[in-house]
């Protein structure tokens, strides 16, 4: 009988919780905030345009991270072969990093996606489809 009781009071309280945050919204002059949704599989990113001062300042932050691909690693030899190109599949072998944060706080569209610094090149990819939106030269070209 004193766990039935428990059960009851519990599940009124539970009740309670659920009730109030709808009670609050119906508040005249309540916010409502709403949240944006998060991204899916089936949304797409916005298009990546990247100016060429932009690819700079990442060829800059991410030339200091210690992220070059290499094949001497049995987990990333199968990808040897791979030619990167946009619009290309990165093959599952390779792991992409999260941008650093001063390249996303200062381009806030970068924050939706990750990077690979391989065969000299970095790749901006999305991480939902693996596939490589931008691409540019490791190092400045002269």
């Amino acid at each position: 009988m004193r766990c039935l009781m428990h059960h009851a009071v519990l599940a009124a309280a539970v009740a309670a919780g659920l009730a109030a945050p709808a009670a609050q919204a119906a508040e005249p002059g309540a916010v409502e905030q709403t949240v944006p949704p998060p991204i899916s599989q089936n949304q797409k990113l916005p298009p990546l345009h990247l100016s060429d001062a932009q690819r700079a300042k990442i060829r800059q932050v991410v030339s200091a991270q210690n992220t070059e691909v290499t094949f001497t690693l049995k987990t990333t030899k199968p990808a040897k072969d791979f030619e990167p190109k946009v619009g290309a599949v990165i093959p599952k072998s390779l792991k992409p990093h999260s941008l650093p944060p001063p390249l996303i706080y200062e381009m806030p569209a970068l924050k939706r996606y990750t990077y690979l610094r391989l065969k000299q090149e970095v790749l901006i990819v999305n991480p939902m489809t693996h596939k490589i939106v931008d691409m540019f030269a490791e190092t400045p070209s002269r």
